[in-house]
């Protein structure tokens, strides 16, 4: 009975010290890495457990725009116990960007989530460089040769031609941000897993359009696009909200739960198209030169390229892996890309006629001329167009790379797995590269205009070793579509007080709303 007391008592009265004394110790723990920290810069002051997340919230570009003239080129956010570096000048890039194997900043951030399924074997979240190296081989191979590109040309003009009777007529209303996507997601896989999508069926006939054939394959088209934008909410999530929210708070673990589900669906349904196709494969179904067969083949007996007896084939994981980071980029990236082309063209008439004037000397005056390969590595006007509209609205904030040993950047001593966030953004809108960096003018981009590009100013795609390898995919796919829209067309922003699109935050930044009008033109002006 003594015993009983005793224990009653300790639990009562000794507990509640327990937990103080732990809470002492954690926080005591946690100012002393603050303040014994290496290379101190300025940033905004962390509390323990969340860091900086009530100061920043879930968008630290945001952030870092607001507050980059009180920091300066170079400072630091906490997120719980970990420190980031902010580099928002071209100058502090040199290193990170350097394109050989000896850079010591090749490695990414690590999101544990996306490695416990598997997203580490695959090319943006692959650290092991030889495996990565392996797999972006065969990804560029697939994405950039020549007659990848041709028929991709070929079968983006093929979707937009199927949609574009609903266009002609006296005037069409269309959210473009919504229009886009699906319009991504048809096209994206259908070229990069060979399946047949049907997200512009359902955009142009609504929710509760049905087809008895194909009716699951339209519901999972749907669900696909909209999973995607859900997993680049679910990336934010993860990596910039602590463990101890996510795991034991109300509403943010509800959150948490909502994102892994989401996740898991689109692996799942990933997984499902690889297995099918090599099935398909094995039953002796032709091999096409599309990404996933190009994966499945490695190093078989099928593989167009030769089989290599002294080399593995790729191992579902890996293909996997690869074929969802393809798939979601090419669906996300390229549809926010073409909304801010379309919202800044809207605001610039001038560019578009000078647009519509090259359109003429290369296309001629025939509307319905097929757009070739060939013809879009002409368009020198619009590759500007697209450069300066990749500046002024950048896709991708910021980038991140993690250090492999000690180094110097921007005079100060870092140690290995240092993290570091390279500003785009900033970058892109920094007065020391850009003369009226505010101000949409594709001009500076073009040969003999006078403007100088300082090195690792203007960086859409990344840079160094890492470098987006489905640039040529993307780029491809926004001139064959500016092209067929601007030719043939009038395009008319619903909403034409506003100095900037509608985008929210999800590791890009994606364009939320975008209402225009579509009105045909007169051919003879064309």
């Amino acid at each position: 009975m003594t015993l009983t007391m005793s224990f009653t008592t300790f639990t009562s009265s000794n507990l509640i010290v327990i937990i103080q004394l732990f809470i002492i110790t954690y926080v005591a723990r946690y100012y002393y890495k603050y303040f014994t920290r290496q290379s101190p810069l300025p940033g905004p002051f962390p509390l323990p457990l969340v860091g900086n997340l009530f100061q920043i919230g879930l968008n630290p570009a945001k952030y870092a725009i607001d507050h980059h003239h009180e920091f300066g080129k170079m400072f630091e956010i906490w997120v719980g116990n970990n420190r980031f570096i902010f580099l928002s000048h071209h100058s502090l890039t040199e290193k990170i960007y350097i394109s050989n194997i000896n850079n010591k900043f090749f490695k990414r951030i690590q999101v544990p989530y996306l490695e416990k399924i598997g997203l580490q074997h695959g090319l943006i979240f692959n650290n092991d460089y030889q495996i990565w190296k392996r797999n972006r081989k065969f990804v560029v191979y697939s994405l950039m040769s020549p007659r990848f590109l041709r028929q991709f040309t070929w079968l983006t003009q093929s979707y937009f031609n199927e949609n574009e009777s609903f266009w002609d007529k006296k005037e069409y209303h269309i959210d473009l941000a919504k229009w886009i996507k699906h319009f991504t997601t048809d096209i994206t896989l259908r070229t990069i897993t060979r399946r047949p999508s049907y997200c512009l069926n359902t955009f142009l006939f609504g929710e509760n359009h049905t087809d008895p054939i194909n009716s699951e394959e339209i519901k999972k088209s749907v669900k696909f696009s909209h999973a995607v934008q859900t997993f680049f909410k679910g990336v934010i999530f993860e990596f910039f909200v602590p463990n101890v929210l996510k795991h034991y708070f109300p509403g943010f673990y509800d959150m948490n739960k909502n994102f892994i589900k989401n996740t898991d669906w689109l692996n799942e349904t990933i997984s499902d198209i690889i297995k099918k196709r090599r099935m398909e494969i094995e039953n002796d179904d032709e091999v096409g030169s599309d990404l996933i067969d190009v994966l499945l083949t490695l190093n078989t007996p099928r593989d167009l390229n030769g089989y290599n007896e002294n080399e593995k084939p790729m191992s579902d994981q890996e293909v996997r892996a690869t074929i969802m980071e393809v798939s979601i980029a090419g669906v996300d990236t390229t549809a926010n890309t073409f909304c801010f082309l379309v919202w800044q063209l809207s605001h610039h008439p001038k560019v578009v006629a000078r647009f519509r004037e090259e359109m003429k000397e290369i296309l001629g005056y025939d509307t319905t001329r097929q757009i070739t390969y060939e013809d879009l590595e002409k368009f020198k006007y619009l590759d500007a167009i697209i450069k300066e509209s990749q500046r002024t609205i950048s896709l991708v904030p910021f980038s991140s790379r993690t250090s492999t040993g000690n180094d110097v950047i921007g005079g100060k001593c870092w140690g290995s797995n240092t993290i570091f966030f390279i500003h785009h953004e900033q970058i892109h809108n920094s007065l020391d590269c850009w003369k009226n960096p505010d101000q949409f003018i594709p001009e500076r981009f073009l040969k003999g205009s006078g403007h100088e590009i300082v090195k690792n100013s203007f960086i859409p795609f990344g840079g160094g070793i890492r470098i987006c390898p489905g640039r040529n995919m993307a780029l491809v796919e926004l001139k064959t579509l500016l092209i067929l829209l601007y030719r043939k067309y009038d395009i008319e922003l619903v909403d034409k007080v506003s100095k900037k699109p509608k985008t929210i935050f999800v590791g890009t930044n994606s364009c939320t709303d975008l209402k225009v009008i579509v009105r045909p033109r007169n051919y003879n002006n064309v």
